[in-house]
C-alpha cells in the first residue's frame, strides 16, 4: 500500500514539475485525474445510489467525497497556475 502512495505522490509531483517532459506531464495529469474521478464518483455513488445504509454512514461517505473533490480541485488549480506563470 505504501508503494501506491509513493506512485500517486510521484505522479502528482511530476505533473506539476517544469523539469519533466510534456508527454510525461500529460500522462501524469491524466492518471491523477482518472484516479481522483473514480474515487469521487465511487464515494458519491455510495451516498446517493446505494440504499440500506444508515444516515451516519452516508454522511461519512459524503464528507470523504467532498474532501476528495477539494483535493482534486486543488491539484487542478496548481496545474493551471503553473501553466499561466509559464506563458
Amino acid at each position: 500500500m505504501m508503494w501506491l502512495d509513493l506512485l500517486f505522490q510521484g505522479c502528482m509531483d511530476a505533473a506539476q514539475s517544469e523539469q519533466v517532459s510534456k508527454p510525461v506531464r500529460v500522462f501524469c495529469t491524466a492518471f491523477i485525474s482518472f484516479v481522483f474521478l473514480i474515487a469521487i464518483s465511487g464515494l458519491f455513488l455510495l451516498v446517493f445510489v446505494i440504499e440500506g445504509q444508515g444516515l451516519f454512514r452516508r454522511g461519512i461517505f459524503l464528507v470523504m467525497g467532498i474532501i476528495a473533490l477539494a483535493g482534486y480541485l486543488q491539484f487542478l488549480k496548481a496545474i493551471v497556475r503553473r501553466r499561466r506563470k509559464k506563458t
